[in-house]
């Protein structure tokens, strides 16, 4: 899946925007080094995965949210091609915005945003 992520980092918008990809049956997109790919049909979204590009890994948390969904992973090392994947497997209404951001943890505790793709569940 990471393949497919990663070649859809054309997609990429600016850190802080959100960039829908109109969708579905599955979409994939990245942003600043952070990706997201959904996977499902129609309406019914199966899986959602965070990832990093490589070469790009961190310390922090991944969050995921958009159509009735808002989780955060454990913080700890993220590896690109070993991300995070939660499984809905549920319809989300139409026009929904799944997004994955990247959360950093600083030095002084606090966390920085690293990045933000967003992607459209549309039918």
């Amino acid at each position: 899946m990471l393949k497919k992520i990663a070649a859809a980092a054309l997609v990429a918008g600016a850190a802080t925007t959100l960039v829908p990809t109109a969708a579905f049956a599955s979409a994939s997109g990245c942003n600043n080094g952070t990706c997201i790919g959904v996977e499902g049909q129609s309406l019914r979204v199966e899986s959602i995965t965070a990832d990093s590009l490589s070469g790009r890994g961190f310390y922090g948390h991944y969050h995921i949210y958009g159509g009735g969904i808002d989780t955060n992973s454990s913080t700890g090392n993220w590896e690109p091609g070993l991300g995070w994947t939660i499984y809905p497997r549920r319809d989300l209404p139409n026009g929904s915005v799944l997004c994955v951001e990247a959360w950093v943890k600083n030095a002084d505790g606090g966390h920085s945003l690293r990045g933000r793709p967003c992607v459209e569940v549309r039918f």
